[in-house]
């Protein structure tokens, strides 16, 4: 006999470790409760979230150096219920290494876009 089959029994006969018996009946039963109280029990009856937003939708966007006056045509992601719309430009203000920084704003959705201009005339976009 192994030594730790010895020290299990020896436990068990001294009452220092008990083993909690249960029969079968008892053990099937509660198993049988449990997995009737899960599969009869209705799930969520509202739901849970909402349905996604569809994706955002590449645009282009004509960008005008308001300095230069070049037009450079970037490409911007916008929620799609904005994407038949025009924007405006709201801002323009400098920014640093002599780059201008445009925001245009969606107004039906209230989305804005920030686009850089470098002064080396690449363009930027920040959503």
């Amino acid at each position: 006999m192994k030594l730790s089959a010895f020290l299990a029994a020896c436990l068990l006969c001294s009452g220092l470790m008990s083993v909690p018996m249960l029969d079968a009946a008892s053990t099937a039963e509660a198993g049988l409760r449990h997995h009737r109280r899960d599969c009869c029990d209705p799930c969520c009856t509202d739901p849970c979230c909402e349905p996604c937003p569809p994706p955002p939708v590449d645009v282009p966007l004509c960008v005008v150096d308001p300095c230069t006056g070049c037009a450079t045509e970037v490409c911007v992601s916008v929620p799609c219920e904005c994407a038949n719309e025009k924007p405006c430009l709201v801002d323009c203000r400098p920014g640093c290494f002599g780059r201008k920084i445009l925001t245009y704003r969606w107004a039906s959705c209230d989305y804005c876009v920030d686009v850089v201009l470098t002064k080396h005339g690449r363009a930027i976009v920040r959503d």
